[in-house]
């Protein structure tokens, strides 16, 4: 392809579709590579553009990482309901294999973006993570009780500390392989069943006997 060719191709794309081409590349190369390795040369490389479009739709690697990273998360599933799957038992199943599917495809960048990564700790990925973990929590109350408000405030207790038990089975899956998919599956399915029937009212009372 001659460099006349090259330039009318290129030009075809709009703005829209030329930010994405970028964040694309940008994604491929973070979870190939982690985040310090790579510059913005070779995200514009990897993208077929010039380092100052790059810095021009994202300012610097920082600002490109953090969109990424808003691109990775904005892509969990939405999970499904009662109402769909016909009992809570079978909607548990259900979005734990949703939630499991999400992981295993984003496997490379969510090793950095975990709070066990070479990341986890940086404040700016972790509240990223922190909303994401707090939508997902939104959704398993209304799954629970129908909706948030009729759910007890230790609910939300309860459920992020089930989140730390999905991070580390998931590590064990898809990092360590001490552990398979179906067993994570089961794990997960059953345990934030018994949390919800057995450990939330425990925590509720607990609660309430320290108050009086």
């Amino acid at each position: 392809m001659s460099n006349k060719e090259a330039g009318r191709r290129w030009k075809r794309l709009g703005p829209e579709a030329r930010r994405e081409q970028i964040l694309e590349a940008a994604r491929r190369l973070f979870e190939e590579e982690g985040y310090e390795p790579i510059s913005m040369i070779d995200v514009a490389r990897a993208a077929g553009v010039t380092r100052g479009l790059v810095h021009h739709y994202f300012g610097s690697k920082r600002e490109l990482y953090l969109e990424v990273v808003r691109s990775v998360l904005g892509e969990a599933p939405t999970l499904v309901t009662p109402e769909v799957t016909g009992s809570l038992d079978e909607t548990v199943k259900r979005n734990a294999g949703l939630v499991l599917d999400y992981l295993s495809s984003n496997r490379g960048m969510l090793l950095a973006i975990a709070p066990s990564g070479a990341l986890g700790r940086d404040p700016e990925v972790a509240a990223l993570a922190d909303d994401a973990r707090e939508a997902a929590i939104d959704q398993i109350i209304a799954n629970h009780f129908g909706d948030s408000q009729a759910a007890p405030q230790e609910a939300r207790l309860v459920i992020r500390a089930f989140f730390g038990l999905v991070e580390a089975a998931c590590r064990e899956w898809l990092f360590r392989r001490r552990a398979t998919r179906v067993q994570v599956e089961a794990l997960l399915s059953q345990t934030i069943l018994a949390l919800m029937r057995d450990a939330l009212p425990a925590v509720v009372v607990a609660g309430s006997s320290r108050a009086a």
